[in-house]
């Protein structure tokens, strides 16, 4: 049997793993140039804008999720960057019932300011919102204003680039841990000025659900390839290194500048 969307009492505990796993996404995996869970130190400049448009495909033990999330990025000035990034989810539960539900997810808006630069180390510092655009009763959102921030490195050792961050979510949703930690690394690889590999990318997260183990953890492969200036495709791959967090997550996406 088909439903909509769930009701408050049907499969409580799983929708609520749905949305805090939603809250991780758009707090840090919402962060970094797709397709990388680790956000990198680059700003885009005064005046400038940059549009990533991404796309993510989530299996989780008979839980699958699609997330569109949409970024985009202007230059307030040459280190200090204005981002906004909504969200629309399509979440489905599959358990003898299907139930669905699909809609517009919690948005966030973003500050990044890139405050030291020092030959091929850079720092910056990204923070901001999660406001609760998306409706909590089906799913699509926590009902709660939270906050986030992250600290990210880099280091450029031509052709190879290394990334590392450190954050920190709020979390509100009821009968999940509160406070949701994270930290990753990532190395990329520039084969030539038209194509990038995500060697690989490795986060540690807190895992939302109290009934389940503390830390998630992950690893993630991609590609980004330059159609031509100004204009990037991407695909990743995530599989988990533990027994938390999702199976699998696949990734696409494009991102345009200007």
């Amino acid at each position: 049997m088909y439903k909509p969307y769930p009701s408050a009492s049907f499969h409580s505990a799983s929708w609520q793993a749905l949305v805090a796993l939603a809250v991780l996404l758009a707090s840090f995996d919402g962060y970094c140039a797709h397709p990388l869970i680790t956000e990198d130190t680059p700003t885009q400049g005064a005046g400038k804008w940059e549009l990533e448009l991404g796309n993510a495909w989530t299996r989780d033990e008979g839980v699958h999720t699609f997330e569109f999330g949409p970024q985009l990025f202007y230059g307030l000035s040459l280190t200090l960057d204005l981002i906004a990034r909504p969200t629309l989810l399509d979440l489905r539960f599959d358990d003898g019932d299907t139930v669905r539900a699909r809609g517009v997810g919690d948005a966030t808006l973003d500050v990044k300011w890139r405050f030291l630069e020092a030959g091929a180390a850079s720092l910056a510092l990204r923070a901001g919102l999660a406001v609760p655009t998306g409706n909590a009763a089906r799913g699509l959102g926590t009902g709660n204003t939270t906050a986030h921030g992250l600290v990210a490195a880099a280091y450029v050792a031509a052709p190879l680039a290394f990334h590392a961050n450190l954050g920190y979510a709020k979390n509100r949703a009821e009968s999940e841990r509160r406070d949701l930690y994270h930290a990753s690394s990532a190395a990329v690889w520039s084969l030539s000025p038209r194509f990038r590999l995500l060697l690989a990318d490795v986060a540690l997260d807190t895992e939302p659900n109290a009934g389940r183990g503390r830390w998630q953890s992950a690893l993630r492969v991609g590609a980004i390839g330059v159609v031509r200036s100004g204009f990037d495709v991407d695909v990743g791959y995530q599989a988990r290194l533990n027994r938390n967090g999702p199976t699998s997550v696949w990734l696409a996406g494009a991102t345009v500048r200007w």
